[in-house]
């Protein structure tokens, strides 16, 4: 599932301050400089953000998600990742043909993605879909 900016808004919760109704590009700017950071990193590492927390803005259950890094396996991309749990969540990233930014579902079990009708029957997180 690929999310799009204009289709979601996020509240994060960052050294206890709440930031209301980001887009994804705002969640950005707000976590990029954890990043850039973070330049010693090794692939397919994940690094917590010390006292970060996102929440969908339409969940009214407020499932919160912890905020990561992560290093992808090929070149210098790092992702800002809102992790249900250890292996479950959502990575932030810039779509590299449109710019834009968006966000996937994420599970550090697989290894290719899955389509749709398989992805639903194993997600668990929150889906702002639904």
């Amino acid at each position: 599932m690929i999310i799009h900016d204009d289709n979601v808004l996020v509240d994060v919760r960052l050294n206890d301050v709440f930031h209301y109704g980001l887009t994804l590009r705002g969640i950005e700017e707000l976590l990029g400089k954890y990043k850039d950071h973070n330049n010693e990193m090794k692939a397919k590492e994940m690094i917590g953000i010390p006292n970060c927390y996102a929440y969908f803005s339409e969940d009214n259950e407020n499932n919160e998600f912890v905020c990561k890094i992560y290093k992808t396996s090929l070149g210098m991309d790092r992702w800002i990742m809102l992790m249900k749990d250890e292996f479950e969540g959502y990575a932030l990233y810039e779509n590299p043909e449109s710019h834009e930014y968006e966000l996937a579902w994420y599970h550090g079990k697989l290894d290719e993605p899955l389509s749709s009708a398989e992805e639903e029957k194993i997600r668990t997180c929150y889906n702002p879909y639904k």
